[in-house]
């Protein structure tokens, strides 16, 4: 189909979907049912397997993902050629794949373990198992060509994170006019709070120096410095005061900050600001999906949309097994916005 007419195509039926999603308001829908069975047939309209509680809590995140996955893929499938921007964007998954792939060889397991599903769009040669690089040869990832030993692991997982959101960030840049801009300013506000959530995290919680927190970083330059568009804001709040208000009160991010109350220790909570990061991004992705319909922008604000939906999906889950009040559930994902 060309461009045109896909993308006509595309928000139609992407609109469809997300008027029956559980996103905006509709998710308070999923923290009203008081068991996995009924949420289970409030999300597929279909009776649950009879099967474990612990079991159907696995399979009711599984075929959710899973859906949302088959439906972007079959979306950017209806292009005569897909443009960058939206193939990138199923990079992390496959990133996902290969962090998997090493895992299991790092540890000398035989049998090839599941992978994410992107159908025609995998980059990777699943079939060359175990030969890491016959799988990775010829993709952009084909710098993975060894098994990382058990301390290395952890270094080429974050190598593999840095790529895809310099893919993601450099794709995006490549997007002209409005729609352009409006999808720079989405990733910019979620790679940069990931930054300032991590900072905050390895300060408060592990007492970790600043040298050492610079090295943790993600960055879409060639390095976590003051002229990265996305680590350049963390990098400012290495050095300050963690428990003072006024200071952070003043911050271009104070939105997303815990409030003070008056007569009480005060602290400044990164779980807080992840968790009402989480609901401006919706917020910003539902105007990206409704301001340009039929480009490839909107589409990716339909797919952080459906993101969220799976977060207030696995948060559902986990309270129904822990049989957690629900205004407490969606307090645990930010709250729900319309």
């Amino acid at each position: 189909m060309d461009k045109t007419g896909a993308g006509a195509y595309i928000f139609a039926k992407a609109n469809g979907i997300l008027g029956k999603s559980f996103t905006g308001q509709r998710a308070q829908k999923l923290f009203a049912v008081k068991s996995l069975g009924e949420l289970w047939t409030l999300l597929f309209r279909t009776q649950p397997p009879m099967v474990p509680e612990v079991m159907l809590s696995q399979q009711i995140e599984e075929k959710a993902f899973s859906d949302f996955i088959n439906q972007f893929v079959n979306f950017i499938s209806l292009y005569d050629k897909p443009e960058e921007v939206l193939q990138d964007q199923l990079l992390m998954f496959e990133g996902e794949n290969l962090k998997e792939l090493g895992a299991a060889l790092c540890k000398g397991e035989t049998k090839c373990p599941e992978i994410i599903s992107l159908k025609k769009y995998s980059l990777l040669n699943y079939a060359a198992w175990p030969d890491i690089r016959k799988i990775t040869k010829g993709t952009a990832f084909s710098w993975y060509n060894k098994v990382p030993g058990i301390h290395e692991q952890q270094e080429q997982d974050f190598k593999i994170d840095i790529q895809i959101c310099q893919h993601l960030w450099n794709s995006a840049l490549k997007q002209k006019g409005e729609a352009g801009e409006a999808l720079l300013n989405l990733y910019r506000q979620e790679y940069i709070v990931k930054n300032i959530v991590w900072v905050l995290r390895l300060r408060l919680y592990y007492k970790m120096k600043s040298e050492d927190i610079i090295k943790n970083l993600i960055y879409v330059t060639d390095k976590p410095g003051h002229s990265d568009p996305v680590a350049a804001p963390a990098l400012k709040i290495l050095e300050w005061p963690l428990d003072e208000y006024e200071v952070w009160s003043n911050w271009k991010y104070a939105s997303l900050v815990n409030p003070y109350e008056p007569g009480t220790v005060w602290q400044i909570d990164p779980i807080w600001i992840e968790k009402r990061n989480r609901v401006e991004i919706n917020r910003k992705a539902s105007k990206l999906f409704h301001q340009f319909p039929g480009e490839p922008a909107g589409l990716i604000g339909w797919y952080k949309m459906k993101n969220f939906e799976l977060s207030c999906i696995r948060t559902a889950v986990e309270s129904i097994r822990l049989n957690v009040d629900s205004a407490e559930a969606m307090d645990a994902i930010g709250g729900i916005n319309g």
